[in-house]
């Protein structure tokens, strides 16, 4: 798992530093200093425009989208192509049950072979 590109071992040697530097009073005073400075970033309204324009940037292809009008057109492309699955898939269903049954390879073979003979004559 990482955070802000560190890994649990590094935040972990992080800590032991900043405890053998700071000493256990210093951590706790290092910590509480560190928690008001990033609460005060959060509340300031900096970071509200920052986060609304984030939100803009990731909500941009959606909008950009559904303004051109592409949504249904991707919509109809999808259903189009659907029904050809669907109708290929039907005609193909009706000719392997036709009446006179499936066509073996040899069947086939012959009506090509018969096929020339009526070209050739």
């Amino acid at each position: 798992m990482q955070f802000l590109g560190i890994g649990p071992l590094e935040f972990l040697l992080i800590i032991v530093i900043a405890i053998i530097v700071l000493g256990p009073k210093g951590m706790i005073k290092a910590a509480r200093e560190t928690g008001r400075m990033i609460r005060k970033i959060i509340r300031s309204p900096l970071w509200r425009d920052v986060m609304e324009t984030s939100r803009e940037i990731r909500d941009l292809p959606n909008k950009i989208a559904r303004e051109a009008g592409i949504e249904e057109d991707l919509e109809e492309l999808r259903r189009s192509t659907q029904r050809s699955l669907y109708d290929i898939d039907r005609s193909m269903y009706a000719e392997f049950k036709s009446p006179d049954g499936p066509i073996s390879p040899d069947d086939q073979l012959s009506s090509d072979q018969s096929h020339k003979d009526d070209i050739e004559a």
